[in-house]
């Protein structure tokens, strides 16, 4: 029994998202594909519905303007922040402190995921890594680890930010669409099974880094 009735789900639901998902899953077109086919698609649903008018159109395009310049200026700014660390030395001098206190690889990686799963409840994942891996990069290099295996608990932890409270971005896009009577502290709790799941992928991954690298030492061959 689905979970809405088929007459009240909106045009979004009904068309577009199945088009999205549908080019997406089978990895027949990249996200700019499937957003610019995701975008045709919502123009021609308006158009047959008869609601395509120059206000809701500009309505659409501030939108998107106000959200993509926000992200842009994230960029920006964090960029300039890794540019003005990278020509300061001061990355090295960081990665020179860290070495310099006698840590394992081990150690430093653990604390390195701490630090992720941290910025993840505030931080959005752009800035997470343009913040972060200026540090994180050299210091993996310094101590050997894989960088596969380091990429793979890298990208977990980006993932979880999405989710974890208070300002994981999937949880407020599941505010946006979720009926009225859903509060925030539902999507919280509804949250805690996938972030339980999701940590646990990271420690056995962290445990047994044979499971992230070994097809991609298979495929190298």
């Amino acid at each position: 029994m689905p979970l809405v009735a088929p007459e009240k789900l909106s045009t979004w639901e009904k068309v577009v998202a199945p088009m999205m998902m549908k080019r997406m899953v089978p990895d027949t077109a990249t996200v700019p594909v499937s957003a610019f086919i995701s975008s045709a698609g919502t123009i021609v649903a308006a158009m047959a519905y008869r609601s395509l008018t120059w206000a809701a159109l500009m309505k659409a395009l501030t939108g998107t303007v106000a959200v993509s310049g926000t992200i842009l200026f994230i960029i920006i700014g964090a960029t300039t922040f890794s540019q003005v660390l990278s020509f300061s030395g001061a990355t090295n001098g960081i990665v020179g402190l860290v070495s310099a206190q006698g840590l394992s690889a081990t150690a430093i990686v653990i604390g390195m995921m701490l630090i992720l799963l941290f910025l993840g409840c505030f931080v959005d994942q752009v800035s997470m890594m343009l913040i972060t891996l200026p540090f994180f990069i050299p210091l993996v290099q310094r101590y050997d680890v894989d960088l596969i295996w380091f990429g793979v608990l890298f990208l977990i932890c980006m993932q979880l930010g999405l989710l974890t409270p208070p300002f994981g971005l999937l949880l407020f896009t599941m505010k946006g669409v979720a009926p009225p009577s859903i509060t925030m502290q539902q999507i919280y709790m509804a949250s805690m099974p996938y972030i339980a799941m999701s940590l646990l992928i990271l420690v056995l991954i962290f445990l047994f880094p044979a499971i992230a690298t070994w097809l991609p030492a298979l495929l190298s061959r």
